[in-house]
Parts: C-alpha cells; structure tokens; sequence
C-alpha cells in the first residue's frame, strides 16, 4: 500500500527485511506492507551485500530511488548521480569519470581503471562508458563513500556506484508502466517495463527504452540515439533454492561528444604539436637568428599560425558553439550482460554463486584537438587520417560465491571467493607515430587478458545490544599485460610483451555504538586498492598501485517521529602513489627519433579532509526538504609534470596545488511542495547544485583547466492522480555550460545547456 507525499512514496514494508541476505533482495525489498503517513521512507540497501536499511549501516552512503530519478528525467546515470553528495563526475573522450570525495581517475581507461567501482546488479564494470547508459527501471542507485576494498576489491579507493535494477515480483498477473518524453533539442523518449507473475514460483519482468536527440553543440555533435532492452526471471524451484537470470544489452550511435573552444584562443594557436607542425604556414625567424631558421621544426623560429584569430564559433560566446575546423565524428557503443545468481539457503547462512558475462565494445572516431585540419591549414570532413577509428572491445567474466549468514545471533559474516577475467579484445590496430621532426613509423598494441583472484570476510560481533565491532579482510592478486611492435625506418622490434603482477591485502577495522533507538554512531579505518598497469609509450613504462588508507568516523539520526533525518561524516584518507596521466616527449624505442605519449605517473604521499553534512526533511504538510554540504581540503603529494610538447610550459610541480575535480566546497539544496488538487497531487520543486571552483586536469597549466564557481538549478511541476503522472522538467535554468575537460590546443568538453521535458506515464 502507499501513502503519497509530496515527492516520494513511503514504503515501510521494507524494514521487515533489516539484515536479510541479500538474497532476498529480489523482492523483500521492495514490498510494500506498513503505511506510514508523514514519515521518512526506510530505504533498503545492499551495501554490504546483505539487504540492510540506509540508515542501519556503518558507511556514508547516498541513495537515490528509482522514483526519483523518474521524475526528474534524469535519463542518464550520470544525471542521476550529478546531485549526490561529494559526488563529481569527469566527461573524457572514452566516457565519464566518477569522483568521490576527490577521489577518481583522468587516465585513458584503456590504460588504467577506473578508481571508483561500478556494480551493475552485484556485477563489475570497468568502464566507463556504462555512465553514458540509459538509467531505466532503476529501482535505486547506491552510492558508497570512502574505500570499499574488503567487500568490492580493486579500483575501490573512491568508493563503489552500485546501480540495482528492478527485479521481478512474485504477484500473479500482469504489471508495470509506460512512460513517454518530449523535449527540447527534438527529444523523442518511450520507456516501458512489464512485470508477469507466471505462478507461486516464477516470474519475469521485461523492460525496455527508445531515446532519439539532436545533439546540444551546434555543429550536430551531443546527439543521442540510443536504445536498450532488459529481461530478468525469478525461480523458485524448491523452498531452499532460489534463482535470478538477467539478460541485458544497450546500443548507441551517432556523433558522440565533440570539443568546443577554449575562451582565449585567439592569437594562441602558435604553439606547433611536434607531429603537426605542417598544419601551419611557414615560419617566421625570431630577430636574434638574423632571419634564419636554423633547424626544422621551428628550432629558432617562430610559427605564423593558420588560425591567429583563434577558434571561430558559429555562435561567439556561446558555449554550445562550434568552430568549422573541428567536424563532428562518430561514436558506437554496444554492451551486453548476461548473468544468474543462486542462492540456497542453508538454514543458518545463505550460499550464493553469481556467474557473469560482459561485453563492451566502444568505437570511437575523432579528433577532439585538430579536427578536420589538413597540413597546410585546408578544413575538410571527417575522412582524413585525424579521424582514424579507435574501436575498444573489452570482456569481463566473473564468478563470485560468498557464504552470509542469517539470524539474529550476535555475530554475523561474510565470507566469498572472487574471479574475475579482464579481456582486452582484439588488438588496437597500427597507429601511425609521427617524431618532432616528421618522420613517421607504425606502432601496434593489444591489451591482453588480466585476471584478479581474491578471497574476503567481513565479521560484525555485538558486545551489547547496542555496540558492534566489525572486521573485514581481503587478499587477491592481480595480473595483467600489453603486447606491442614498433616498426620505424629501418628498426623493427617485434612483438614484444610486458606483463605485471600485484598482490594486496585490504582491510577494515571499525565500531558503531546506537545512542539512540534513532542515532547511530560509528567509526573505521579502511583501506583501498587500485592496480597499477604499464603506460602505451615504446617500450612500455609501468606504473606502481594506488594505495588508501581512510580514517572515518560519522553518525546517522532520525527526529521527530521519522520526518527528519541529519548524517555527518568526516574523513581523513592517507593517499599513495596517486595516479596521473600527462603527455611527454619521449625516445621511440631505439630508433633514434622521439614523439608523443601519454604516460601514467605517480605523485608522492597525498592527504585529504573532508567533512560531510546532509539533511532530509519533512518539515511541513506534502512539503519535503533536502540539503547537502560537503567541504573538502584536497592537495596533490609531490610530483612533477614534465613539459607538455602542446603547451609552452615547461615542468610543472603538482605539490601543494589542489586535486582535480575536488572543490573545497560544494552542496545541494532542494524543495518539493505538493498541493491537493482535485483527485491527486501538484507538486512544485527546485534543486540548485553549488560549488566553488576547481581544476578539471591535473594538468593545471592548460588554458581553461580552472572551472569557476557555479549554481545549476533545475526546477519541476507534477500532476499525480491514481495510476497517471504528468510533469514538467526544467534543468540548468541558468544555461550555463561547465568544463567537465579540458583538452590542449584551446579545446574542451562542456556539460548540457538548458534543457525542458514534459513526460507522461501509467501504471497498471
């Protein structure tokens, strides 16, 4: 049953279910039993890989449910994550970056993982493209803040996203919604999810979208066309056992992202790549070399740029517009996921197995720095060799099992096993490497499968019925390698194969104390792990793991008969071997000639502080409440950047400046007010997001790395009345673009522009 607030639904059936294993989860729940009017709704999570209440478990966490991220439109995971505390998210050409509390990763993806976990129903994601995936029949979004090494593995040091979607449901009949959108920029959105009760024992839900956009930057690029579809089947064959079985596959295509300039650009484009130097006119010498140019290219001279008046936008000024050198390409995206889960249940403990498959392919085409600009300055299209496709195929398959127990007995635990093969795919392809002084040679390079073999327990003893102490252990090792060639004039080195081996060791110490039936207060240290890898310059240069070790201590409280909820956490991280990406000039093997490379470095010791505030409320009739404030100290360790061959630069000391993506303060705040109206409900809401500001790349020099202080406010309207919505969304009605990127050569990736959505929707 439900009881119908002014932005949510109260559901208090689900505290029935506190500390059942997580195999109930497919629909425990999610049941709805006990009306509750006025109060806050008790979300369940599985965090801790048992079905646990937000509020009941010793971890700063944000929930956002599927509810929500319905009626704000937010049709994206990354919209959906925009808004969460401490939260910051990164748009690089592979896909989006997630930060938590500072915490992330600029590399290429390619060469390193992500340093935020991605779960999608229990399972890993490496990449970061899922971001960019539709979020459709969500039931909630998890997100775990702080290290979550001992239960989640590797490329936990951020903290872990866990996106679960709706299960079946064992009721008899027929269920489920249909839901449409129109908007701006020619949106064109139909989602629907039917949900069949077969008997007692099975049930299936099927659930799928269409999304058809034009793209938000005038030259046709931030388009989206996109589709995906979703079955899940729920058996329960005997009493004891319990099966799940997804099937899920996701498709996009079209332009993709594409840069936009850099304010400033104009009479700074006289910096020549070193492989692109032909790509201006001739030089003019500088007056000391008494009109010589005494070597190529340009040493003693200076370049006459093609482009001294800059990047020129259709639109000046206007963030969304582009100029003609930089032609839209092409983007094609294709994930597929197939995996089970049983579960049995043994009385005292629930053992489950949960095998999977993903499959991953990103084909992209671009020139984000150089567009379409032949040698000599001539624009063309996209068929030249700038736009030489980067297709990326990588599979994961995974086996977890883990043992938790049920009951009330003072102590509780969790024990598991974990496998997981990384592949590669095909191998990248020849690459044409062009050194400063023109010459050109071919490399090629595969990423070839890694493995990750892990054992974990996570015990939590009451001494009391009010005092818990938890410990938590996590030992694996993991594996992986690169196979590349060089082929440059008369040198050829052959297939040649590097390979790394890192074993760690995770753990958590921690104790939570209820103050009150209400209050609860806890405290750990827990450390995180992300593996290092081998860098794509020839030959490859490896790189060491990122190591964290995370002080916390926070307390979750309820007041005034369930309407008003306040959590605070703060942090202390001990960061090693911090991760950075940056370009370098460097020696092509032994050929005798140098070029480009991006190479992965890692910075000295590095501290970060941090405090966490958020409040939920509801402090009036059908009014509702949220805010949010994080404050964060965070300061790169030593570690020197060496010149950038785009950017007249030189070394660049990281020490002491602040972190990418890491604003010293940032908050969110928002209302919803309903009003009776006839049969249903009138809601009116507005959500502003503030931050101040903070650099983009920890390349910090590049023109356009600092994104100011901004506010983004998005503000809804909604009609509910039995089965039917109707709303109105309106976000970032300031129309102000942020940079999520920053590129060399005046080039950057912007956030969306304002945008409007008027959905319907039904229930049955």
């Amino acid at each position: 049953m439900l009881y119908k607030t002014a932005s949510f639904y109260v559901r208090m059936g689900a505290v029935a279910v506190l500390a059942a294993p997580i195999a109930a989860q497919s629909q425990a729940a999610t049941d709805e039993a006990t009306e509750v009017p006025g109060q806050l709704r008790e979300i369940v999570v599985t965090a801790q890989k048992r079905a646990e209440t937000a509020q009941s478990i010793p971890i700063s966490i944000g929930v956002v449910t599927g509810d929500e991220i319905a009626r704000r439109a937010d049709n994206h995971l990354d919209a959906a994550l925009r808004n969460m505390a401490s939260v910051e998210i990164q748009g690089l050409a592979q896909g989006d970056q997630l930060y938590i509390r500072g915490i992330g990763s600029s590399v290429d993806p390619g060469f390193a993982d992500p340093s935020v976990a991605l779960m999608v129903d229990g399972v890993y994601n490496g990449r970061t493209e899922t971001l960019n995936s539709a979020a459709y029949d969500i039931d909630r979004v998890e997100v775990l803040r702080g290290p979550q090494g001992t239960l989640y593995g590797r490329n936990a040091s951020g903290g872990s996203v866990n996106v679960v979607t709706a299960a079946p449901r064992l009721v008899p009949g027929l269920s489920g919604y249909v839901r449409g959108q129109l908007g701006n920029y020619d949106l064109g959105r139909a989602e629907a999810a039917l949900n069949a009760g077969l008997n007692d024992d099975m049930a299936v839900r099927i659930a799928a979208f269409r999304e058809k956009r034009h793209g938000y930057i005038d030259d046709g690029s931030a388009d989206s066309d996109s589709w995906g579809a979703r079955v899940k089947l729920l058996a329960k064959p005997l009493d004891w056992l319990t099966i799940n079985f997804k099937a899920d596959i996701f498709r996009a295509k079209g332009f993709g992202q594409n840069t936009v300039p850099v304010p400033g650009s104009a009479g700074n484009l006289n910096f020549p790549p070193p492989f692109f130097f032909t790509n201006f006119n001739p030089p003019v010498a500088i007056p000391a070399n008494a009109g010589t140019c005494p070597g190529s290219p340009f040493i003693g001279c200076l370049p006459n740029p093609a482009y001294p008046n800059g990047w020129i936008q259709a639109t000046p000024g206007r963030a969304w517009s582009n100029d003609t050198a930089h032609t839209p390409g092409f983007i094609e995206r294709r994930y597929e996921t197939y995996q089970a889960q049983v579960d049995a249940d043994l009385g005292f403990a629930t053992l489950s197995v949960l095998p999977a498959f993903s499959r991953n392919y990103n084909n992209l085409v671009s020139s984000f720095l150089f567009g379409s600009i032949l040698p000599g300055g001539v624009e063309t299209d996209t068929i030249n060799s700038n736009y030489a496709a980067q297709p990326a195929s990588t599979k994961y398959t995974s086996v977890e099992t883990r043992l938790i127990s049920q009951g009330d007995s003072a102590l509780k635990y969790i024990l598991g096993l974990y496998y997981l093969r990384s592949d590669g795919g095909a191998p990248l392809g020849a690459q044409t490497i062009t050194s400063v002084t023109g010459t050109t040679g071919s490399f090629n390079q595969a990423i070839l499968p890694g493995r990750t073999i892990a054992g974990y327990g996570q015990l939590t003893y009451s001494l009391t019925p009010t005092l818990r102490i938890t410990g938590g252990l996590r030992v694996s090792n993991d594996h992986n390698a690169q196979r590349y060639s060089v082929s440059f004039g008369t040198v050829d080195t052959g297939e040649v194969q590097f390979t790394t081996s890192q074993s760690s060791t995770q753990y958590k110490l921690g104790v939570e104390y209820d103050l009150a039936p209400q209050s609860l207060l806890y405290a750990h240290v827990a450390t995180g792990f992300k593996q290092g890898g081998i860098s794509a310059t020839v030959p490859p240069i490896p790189f060491s793991p990122e190591h964290l070790t995370a002080f916390e201590i926070g307390a979750k409280n309820r007041f005034l008969d369930n309407r008003v909820q306040l959590n605070l956490a703060a942090f202390h991280y001990r960061y090693k071997d911090y991760q950075f990406q940056t370009f370098q000039t460097l020696d092509i093997g032994t050929t005798g000639q140098t070029g480009s490379f991006p190479v992965v470095g890692n910075a000295g010791p590095t501290n970060i502080n941090g405090g966490e505030v958020e409040l939920d409320a509801l402090p009036w009739k059908l009014g509702h409440v949220r805010a949010s404030l994080t404050a964060l100290e965070a300061k790169d360790g030593s570690a020197s950047l060496p010149h950038k061959p785009f950017v007249n630069q030189g070394e660049f000391q990281l020490a002491g400046k602040q972190i990418q993506n890491a604003p010293k303060w940032a908050g969110t705040f928002g209302i919803d007010q309903g009003f009776d109206l006839g049969a249903g409900i009138l809601t009116a809401g507005v959500t502003t997001h503030l931050s101040t500001g903070y650099y983009t790349t920890p390349e910090q020099y590049m023109p356009g790395a600092w994104q100011g202080g901004y506010s983004r406010t998005d503000a809804s309207l909604r009609y509910e009345a039995g089965k039917w919505t109707v709303s109105a969304v309106v976000k970032n009605i300031e129309n102000k673009a942020q940079t999520s990127y920053v590129f060399p050569a005046y080039r950057r990736f912007v956030t969306d522009p304002r945008t409007v959505v008027v959905s319907v929707g039904v229930e049955f």
